[in-house]
């Protein structure tokens, strides 16, 4: 690939806010002109051949207090009180001594499990399309 820029790993960076993609560079001259000074981010100036290719590893935030919210699109917190709720009842039913209580926990925990296997596991591709994992942003090719 031929380009301006030797290393771009190291006066090269990017960012994404919202639906936007920002990349900004280093690079500059000893002008003090904020839109060339060197060592100031700004805009990049520079000639790119055969497109880019930006990788980044997303995952959630840790829910640590009952305060938070979880770090995932919001199409997932329904099937994730689902999955909440079929755990507990399933430690309810471990922990009873009362048979009755036990056979009910069970069933309440079955139905939460069917939920969430069929909103995550069946649908789980239609439903969603903001979980961690690998994300590739490759600009296509225009020529």
């Amino acid at each position: 690939m031929a380009s301006d820029v030797s290393h771009p790993e190291n006066v090269m960076a990017w960012f994404i806010r919202g639906n936007h993609l920002a990349i900004v560079t280093t690079e500059g001259s000893s002008s003090t002109s904020t839109h060339s000074k060197l060592g100031d981010w700004k805009a990049v100036d520079s000639a790119t051949t055969d497109g880019l290719l930006i990788h980044y590893q997303a995952e959630p935030n840790s829910v640590s207090a009952i305060t938070n919210t979880p770090d995932v699109d919001n199409t997932l917190h329904s099937s994730l009180v689902d999955y909440v709720k079929f755990r507990l009842y399933q430690d309810k039913a471990g922990n009873s001594a009362d048979v009755n209580i036990s056979a009910i926990s069970m069933n309440l925990a079955k139905t939460h499990e069917n939920k969430w296997t069929e909103s995550i596991k069946r649908f789980g591709s239609k439903k969603r399309d903001k979980v961690g994992g690998d994300r590739r942003i490759m600009p296509p090719d225009l020529r």
